[in-house]
């Protein structure tokens, strides 16, 4: 067992934790989308930061500029049926500082899964794609939640 811990902690990994957050107080805009929600909760839960109504109450923005999430036919069988679908799901975003300084530059995050498909259950491979999109936003919002931890105010 020790010398599990001993790898564990030599290879730089650690719990997850508090993000250290360089800043006191963000505004996420738009303020409706999921990816928002998702980060609302992740920054409230897991920093020392909290979130705005108002842009004009704080010195940072983070901007969600596009969501978007489609399919696409990966295989058919000798039938003609789809097989797989690749689901795809794309965010892309900005933080802006004190006088509108791009802090992070406008980022783009790209995640992909693979699904099998079956026709005679149609129900069931909706709720799967439904689950797997929702874990892409959450992914997505753990990248974003570590860029947002790397930023550093006084190098920008």
């Amino acid at each position: 067992m020790a010398g599990l811990v001993f790898f564990l902690t030599s290879c730089g990994f650690h719990l997850r934790g508090q993000e250290a957050l360089p800043f006191d107080t963000l505004a996420i805009s738009p303020e409706g989308s999921p990816l928002a929600g998702i980060l609302k909760q992740a920054i409230e839960a897991g920093s020392k930061a909290r979130i705005v109504q108002k842009p004009t109450e704080s010195s940072y923005r983070l901007q969600i500029l596009s969501e978007s999430s489609d399919r696409i036919i990966l295989s058919l069988d000798a039938t003609g049926q789809v097989r797989e679908f690749q689901l795809r799901y794309r965010v892309a975003f900005r933080l802006l500082g004190a006088g509108n300084k791009e802090m992070i530059p406008r980022s783009e995050i790209a995640l992909n899964r693979i699904m099998s498909y079956d026709n005679t259950q149609i129900l069931a491979k909706a709720g799967e794609a439904a689950l797997l999109y929702q874990s892409m936003q959450s992914d997505a919002a753990d990248q974003i939640m570590r860029r947002l931890s790397a930023v550093r105010p006084d190098e920008n």
